[in-house]
C-alpha cells in the first residue's frame, strides 16, 4: 500500500465513557494526537445514552471507549451498545464477572495504541483530512489567547465580507463563556433561536449554547452541505492542550473546529500582557497535533515608523510553527468605534476603511 493510499484511509472515530478523568484524559489525547476523532466524552451513562439516542446511523462507525467506573452504566448498557457502535473496547483494573474481556488500564501510549489496534483493526496514521469528501462548506475557525484581541470582530466582518462575495455563510458564535457576535450586531435573543438567524443577504447567525451541543455533529453536517462558508468564532483559548482534554460541552466546537476546520486563524495583538499569552499559546500548539491548518494574524498593528519592537516579536513567535499565513490588520480605532456604536460591520460603516480593505483581502485569501 503506497503512503498515498494510507493517508487518506478515514480512521474511526471515538466515543469515551471514563470517570477516571486521568484515565479518560490520557486515551482521548493519545488517540487524538494519532488523528483520530473524539466526537464525545461522556461525563455519565445518562449522556452517553443522550449522546447515541441524538446521533442516528451517524456511530454506526464509531469506537465506544468504556471503564466500568462510569456512573450509573451497567453491564445491559454495554451488551446493547455492542450492537450499535463498531466496536466496544473496555478497560479496567479490577475484574468484573458481568463485563467480559475487560483490558487492563494501559500504562502507556504504546500499550494503549497496541490495544486499540488489535481490537480495530485500523492504521495507526495521522489523517490529511477528517472532513467528508463531498462536504461543501469552507470552514474558518477564528480564536484568540487571550480576551480583548478583537477574534469576534475579525469573525463577523469575514463572515460578512464572505457573503459579499456571493457566499452563503455561516457565523457560530461558539464563545460559550463571552458569546459577543449578537452584542455586537445587535441580535437580541439570538441565543433562544433553533433556527440560524439571516442579518443579510448570504449571511446566518447563530449562538451556540449548551442544549445545541448536544446535537453538534448533526447541526454541522447539515451547514456543511448548506453554506459555501462556515465562520467560527471560538473565542479565547489560553492552553490549547487543556482544551483538547476537555471534556465539558463548552470544549465541545473546539474540539470539531481543530478536526474539521480547514484552518484557524489565531488573532493577538503586539501589547506586552497580550504578546506574553499569544507566545504562551504557540508553546502549547507546537506540543499538540491539530488537522486544521493554522494562520496567525497580528490585530491593531500601528502604520509607519509607528510600528514597535514587539510587533517584530510577536512575527517571530509566530515562524517556528511555520503557519499557512502571517497577516495583520491594521489600527483603526474610529472605524471600530463607530461599527460599535452602529451595531454593524465594517462593510456597512466605512467600506473604504483600511481595516475593512484588509479583512476583505483576508477573506479572499481565505476560499484558496
Amino acid at each position: 500500500m503506497s503512503f498515498e493510499s494510507m493517508a487518506e484511509i478515514t480512521l474511526p472515530v471515538v466515543v469515551t465513557a471514563i470517570a477516571d478523568a486521568a484515565t479518560e484524559g490520557f486515551i482521548a489525547g493519545t488517540l487524538y494526537g494519532q488523528g483520530w476523532s473524539v466526537v464525545y466524552r461522556a461525563l455519565d451513562a445518562a449522556s452517553l445514552r443522550s449522546f447515541i439516542r441524538n446521533s442516528g446511523n451517524q456511530i454506526k462507525d464509531a469506537v465506544l471507549i468504556f471503564s466500568p467506573d462510569l456512573i450509573e452504566l451497567s453491564h445491559l448498557d454495554i451488551d446493547e451498545y455492542q450492537g450499535i457502535f463498531r466496536r466496544v473496547v473496555g478497560f479496567s483494573n479490577t475484574s468484573s464477572a458481568e463485563y467480559s474481556a475487560l483490558l487492563p488500564i494501559p500504562k502507556t501510549e504504546s500499550e494503549l495504541l497496541n490495544c486499540i489496534r488489535g481490537s480495530v483493526r485500523s492504521p495507526m496514521i495521522r489523517s490529511q483530512s477528517l472532513r467528508k469528501p463531498h462536504a461543501r462548506a469552507r470552514v474558518v475557525g477564528v480564536a484568540s489567547p487571550a480576551g480583548a484581541t478583537g477574534c469576534t470582530t475579525i469573525a463577523i466582518n469575514l463572515a460578512m465580507e464572505m457573503s459579499i462575495m456571493g457566499k452563503e455563510t455561516l457565523l457560530i458564535d461558539a464563545d460559550v463563556r463571552s458569546p459577543s457576535v449578537a452584542l455586537l450586531l445587535g441580535l437580541h435573543k439570538l441565543e433562544n433561536e433553533e433556527i440560524a438567524r439571516e442579518v443579510a443577504i448570504n449571511l446566518k447567525v447563530t449562538e451556540f449554547t449548551q442544549t445545541k451541543m448536544g446535537n453538534l455533529s448533526a447541526y454541522m453536517e447539515n451547514a456543511l452541505q448548506n453554506f459555501d462558508c462556515v465562520v467560527i468564532d471560538l473565542g479565547s483559548i489560553e492552553e490549547i492542550s487543556d482544551s483538547l482534554t476537555d471534556r465539558r460541552w463548552s470544549a465541545t466546537l473546539v474540539h470539531w473546529a481543530c478536526e474539521h476546520a480547514d484552518e484557524i486563524v489565531f488573532v493577538g495583538k503586539s501589547e506586552p500582557l497580550s504578546l506574553h499569552r499569544f507566545e504562551s499559546l504557540v508553546r502549547g500548539l507546537s506540543k499538540v497535533t491539530i488537522s486544521a491548518r493554522v494562520s496567525f494574524l497580528l490585530n491593531m498593528q500601528r502604520a509607519g515608523r509607528k510600528k514597535s519592537a514587539r510587533d517584530s516579536q510577536f512575527l517571530a513567535a509566530c515562524a517556528p510553527l511555520h503557519p499557512h499565513r502571517i497577516v495583520s490588520a491594521p489600527r483603526d480605532i474610529s472605524t471600530l468605534v463607530k461599527a460599535e456604536a452602529d451595531r454593524a460591520t465594517l462593510f456597512e460603516v466605512s467600506d473604504r476603511s483600511r481595516l475593512r480593505r484588509a479583512i476583505s483581502k483576508l477573506a479572499v485569501e481565505l476560499q484558496s
